[in-house]
């Protein structure tokens, strides 16, 4: 009871636990003098996980399920036989964690456990891995090789590494249940508590993506996974459940605000939207200017409608200024199946215009390498200024997709898009939809968008005028975009913009990336 009451006592901060809150909490139990005070580190990414200082103190705890359990020190380095590292702490936290959950609360010391056996078939540890290494690859389905996508890849890797999820780890898949990955599911909860709308849609991922790995396991490895054909397949019924009547009120209203913006957004709109973004990067200078990947991206993405993945991942290699079936100075974009949402490889024609637009970033950017280190060529149309990306060994990276919305973002919070219609960059493409079908046809609207169509049944070639009209059928294409390119030009045109040229004429502007070594 006293134990109890100090907690509720305790000065709570909620944080992910790093390796300066571990340094900050051993700091203060060296000056504590008061050893009944406590303070409670609660981690946000493992949300059962504490770091708690009281007085001299400062212990590993695991608390959930109305249950608080030490599981270790954080200080005494070769001291305290109990030390944990905070990744041992992480570690410990998801295996007492899971026992909690499956009722499992031997307090018995790990040292005085039995030795355990590597289990003979899968944990849910070893499904998660598995599971994320087979979709990160090219798949065989339905007689044709499906390309991995990075969306689903990043989606997947999100769902199954929130902390719920991550208790499961030890865990056989034998022994999982539906009340355990229920409780999984409801541990999902979001990190703002006034933003709850978002919660009920992760929620319904998370379970999706789980049944998808059980049903893998259990199709392609009855043995490894234990799901043998006398398994019974309860996972297959599990449901993200109902979300609650305010959460069912929040998603019923950002529908409708999302409707209400799709149905305002013109193509006027984006015109104005354009002039005010080439006064907000002509107003940026110094460290502040706009790259070229951001400045002319944003114009491709409005006169293309293109997705900001498959906008950020147009390479030169396949940016043709000049198409030879199209007409004189027609260009085309192509993009490879793995680019694209719908995987399958997409072919749009340019307009003039839009040529301008890829070859004004080609431009801008080579200027901006040149007057810092000379000729340092990139593969991308709309190249990031970092030339490090996550993965260090590789120095040529294209604009990231979320840099694109960041700058609508700065916009907005700086007043530049005050007095306009609310604009994103998907609302581009509704705004194109509705002027495509009200001058064109639904049909070429789908097809300028990406949207799949019943497949033709004759055989094609990529390399003949058939594949060319047939396949891709570039000619309502190329009747699409050139009503849309001239009625966005026009409205830009109107609203006070000059039509965009590159800017990076030397000296004015030096580029920010690292020395070549």
């Amino acid at each position: 009871m006293a134990e109890a009451a100090n907690e509720k006592k305790a000065q709570q901060f909620r944080e992910r636990i790093t390796p300066a809150v571990v340094d900050q909490a051993i700091a203060a139990a060296k000056k504590a003098t008061d050893s009944g005070r406590i303070a409670d580190w609660n981690d946000t990414e493992q949300r059962y996980l504490t770091l708690r200082q009281r007085g001299r103190s400062v212990r590993w705890i695991v608390r959930a399920y109305g249950l608080s359990r030490k599981i270790g020190s954080a200080t005494g380095i070769h001291v305290d036989p109990t030390y944990l590292s905070l990744r041992d702490a992480r570690e410990k936290a998801k295996q007492v964690y899971a026992d909690m959950a499956g009722g499992k609360l031997d307090q018995a010391p790990p040292e005085a456990a039995p030795e355990v056996l590597k289990p003979p078939t899968w944990t849910w540890a070893d499904l998660d891995r598995e599971y994320q290494a087979m979709i990160a690859k090219p798949r065989w389905i339905n007689r044709r090789m499906k390309p991995a996508s990075q969306g689903t890849c990043d989606d997947v890797r999100l769902a199954f590494a929130k902390p719920s999820y991550q208790a499961l780890h030890p865990l056989l898949l034998t022994e999982l249940n539906r009340p355990l990955l229920n409780e999984a599911r409801n541990g999902v909860v979001p990190r703002d508590p006034d933003k709850r709308a978002g919660v009920h849609r992760q929620r319904e991922k998370c379970v999706t993506y789980f049944r998808a790995a059980m049903s893998w396991a259990a199709d392609k490895h009855p043995d490894e996974s234990g799901l043998t054909e006398d398994v019974d397949r309860w996972w297959e019924r599990l449901t993200a459940g109902e979300p609650r009547p305010e959460e069912m009120a929040e998603i019923t209203a950002r529908q409708a605000l999302h409707r209400d913006r799709k149905d305002k957004i013109t193509v006027e709109h984006i015109g104005a939207v354009l002039a005010r973004h080439e006064a907000y990067c002509a107003g940026r200078t110094a460290e502040d200017k706009i790259s070229p990947g951001i400045r002319f991206g944003l114009w491709w993405v409005c006169f293309t409608a293109n997705r900001r993945f498959s906008t950020v991942k147009l390479r030169r290699g396949e940016l043709i200024e000049q198409d030879e079936f199209g007409e004189a100075g027609w260009g085309r974009a192509m993009w490879p199946a793995d680019t694209m949402k719908a995987k399958e490889p997409f072919w749009l024609p340019l307009p003039r215009t839009v040529v301008d637009i890829a070859l004004g970033s080609i431009a801008d950017y080579t200027q901006l390498v040149k007057n810092r280190h000379g000729d340092w060529p990139s593969q991308w149309v709309f190249a990031s200024t970092r030339r490090e990306g996550r993965n260090p060994e590789n120095d040529d990276v294209s604009v990231y997709p979320n840099s694109l919305n960041r700058h609508l973002l700065r916009m907005r919070r700086d007043g530049a898009l005050d007095g306009l219609p609310y604009f994103s960059l998907h609302l581009a493409r509704a705004a194109m939809t509705k002027f495509l079908e009200k001058r064109i046809s639904p049909v070429a609207a789908s097809l300028v968008l990406a949207h799949s169509l019943p497949d033709s049944e004759k055989e094609m070639s990529p390399t003949t005028r058939e594949y060319y009209s047939v396949s891709q059928r570039m000619e309502e294409k190329a009747e699409a975009m050139g009503a849309w390119s001239d009625a966005l030009a026009q409205a830009f045109l109107n609203a006070g913009g000059t039509m965009p040229k590159p800017s990076a004429s030397p000296p004015t502007r030096y580029y920010k990336a690292k020395k070549l070594r």
